[in-house]
């Protein structure tokens, strides 16, 4: 694997705190975070200017790690079940992604592991297999134990007789599973929940310590899964609701926040800097400011910006909507129309 030593500037996380969600019963187990969290800064980013360099974990990513691989109950088994990370594009979501199913394939000492990459269609499902067939092929101690089977989208671990799969809604009724670790890409893109509920429910009970990740950015259907999901994580973060055994992560604006501030920008952008350069965002700030098209696509794709009221998920004040007194843009459902006017 790479042996190069962190850049001098990239951040890293500094005086962990476990998140607020851990039950009195459960405990911080270093040895398990730092397990998850070395295996994946031995692992090698794919993409653009630090592809083949190892993924050194940024502040947000290493805290999501140590939460959900560290925090443990009293028999030694993960306290979350099923974590939510709602976030904006260019992130580094895909590699974080693969980074967590490759752990869960490889290094989560579970016998026959089976590990499913879920997502709408063939082609988003393989963008977090690609990925992780490019860090398997960077990393002489895995490829040494592993098959890869770029046909079938499927990984295969020697090591412990498991495998990592893609499936895709495509695929229609699926049963039979017996999932010890699942990574859901891009959920608000889900035609219906039958995908989800097919592995999620019921599929991971012949497993001790099973993990659902689902990580995505936000929807325009206050119908959807996604939406109830986000809904969910949204109401544990803010006090309404309590699941122990869900993780919630919501990077995002609400209605009442400024999208035009900079300072808004990193605090729903934690990559904002590292992934994303700045320049680009100012960039695509200034053509939102002159073309609406462009507004709404900034505000849900870099600003994640959600609605949790009744009447819309994604709210965007702009002139020319012919149902909502200029309140909403076409093509958005926002309560007020059944249709897609504009077809974004």
């Amino acid at each position: 694997m790479a042996r190069e030593t962190r850049p001098k500037d990239y951040p890293k996380l500094k005086n962990y705190q476990p998140t607020r969600f851990m039950l009195p019963t459960s405990h911080y187990d270093k040895t398990k975070a730092d397990r998850a969290v070395a295996f994946i800064e031995n692992l090698c980013h794919t993409k653009g200017k630090w592809a083949g360099k190892r993924f050194w974990l940024l502040p947000w990513q290493e805290q999501l790690i140590r939460d959900i691989f560290g925090i443990v109950k009293p028999d030694g088994n993960r306290q979350f079940r099923t974590a939510f990370v709602e976030i904006c594009k260019k992130v580094g979501k895909s590699e974080l992604a693969a980074a967590i199913a490759l752990y869960l394939l490889y290094a989560d000492n579970e016998p026959s592991a089976e590990v499913y990459g879920a997502a709408a269609d063939r082609q988003q499902a393989s963008i977090v297999f690609d990925v992780a067939r490019q860090m398997v092929e960077m990393s002489p101690a895995l490829m040494k134990r592993s098959k890869l089977m770029s046909a079938t989208k499927r990984i295969v671990n020697y090591g412990n007789a498991g495998f990592y799969q893609v499936l895709s809604a495509e695929v229609g009724s699926k049963h039979g599973f017996s999932i010890s670790g699942l990574v859901f890409d891009e959920i608000h893109t889900q035609p219906n929940r039958q995908l989800y509920d097919v592995l999620t429910k019921y599929s991971s009970d012949a497993r001790q310590n099973p993990l659902h990740f689902i990580i995505t950015t936000a929807g325009n259907d206050r119908h959807s899964l996604a939406f109830e999901l986000h809904t969910k994580a949204v109401d544990i973060l803010e006090g309404r609701r309590v699941d122990p055994t869900f993780y919630p992560v919501v990077y995002g604006l609400k209605d009442d926040e400024d999208w035009e501030d900079e300072a808004n920008w990193y605090r729903v952008n934690p990559s904002l800097g590292y992934t994303v350069d700045i320049e680009r965002l100012r960039d695509a700030y200034r053509k939102a400011k002159q073309n609406p098209a462009d507004e709404i696509t900034f505000k849900w794709l870099r600003m994640n910006l959600c609605s949790t009221g009744a009447a819309s998920w994604i709210r965007i004040t702009v002139p020319g909507c012919q149902r909502g007194a200029g309140e909403f843009l076409c093509g958005w459902y926002c309560g007020l129309c059944d249709q897609q006017q504009y077809g974004l």
